[in-house]
């Protein structure tokens, strides 16, 4: 190998040289690198998977925001439905109550109205008696006393 130019003392202390400086590359370098590349990707590998399970419960969590309002929205129709029904209820029997009130105050100034006529008509026949007793009197002035009653009395019922 002398003949090439290669001296094998020399070549066997290089290869020597880059063996024991593979073996120490690899236990000083190229292990702690490959362990360090395998951490990283773990963490990456870690943090795809969280991502993955925060995507999910997003999801589910706005599934479930979506849910919660429909049901609001349900509740809200059904309660505005029921103050609409129970609003209109109670403007029913408001004014149910209204006419049966004014009915009543109308039977009463009927009844009071009919009270007061009668008086008056009472009272115009006491005066008309009066007035025909009166009239009588002085019309029959010589006639007894009963027959005079008893033509007064006829007078007033004709009346």
């Amino acid at each position: 190998m002398e003949s090439l130019g290669i001296d094998a003392k020399l070549l066997i202390g290089q290869i020597v040289n880059f063996l024991l400086l593979l073996f120490i590359l690899s236990k000083v370098l190229y292990k702690p690198l490959v362990k360090l590349l395998e951490e990283r990707r773990q963490k990456i590998a870690d943090s795809l998977d969280n991502a993955k399970k925060i995507e999910a419960k997003l999801l589910k969590t706005n599934e479930e925001s979506r849910e919660i309002l429909a049901k609001t929205e349900t509740e809200a129709r059904r309660i505005i439905d029921e103050s609409h029904k129970l609003a209109q209820k109670e403007k029913t029997e408001i004014i149910e109550s209204a006419k049966s009130q004014s009915d009543r105050i109308i039977s009463s100034a009927k009844a009071e109205a009919d009270s007061v006529k009668n008086k008056v008509v009472e009272e115009a026949k006491k005066e008309i008696s009066s007035v025909v007793t009166m009239a009588l009197d002085k019309i029959i002035k010589d006639l007894p006393a009963d027959q005079k009653k008893q033509l007064a009395e006829k007078a007033i019922k004709e009346l």
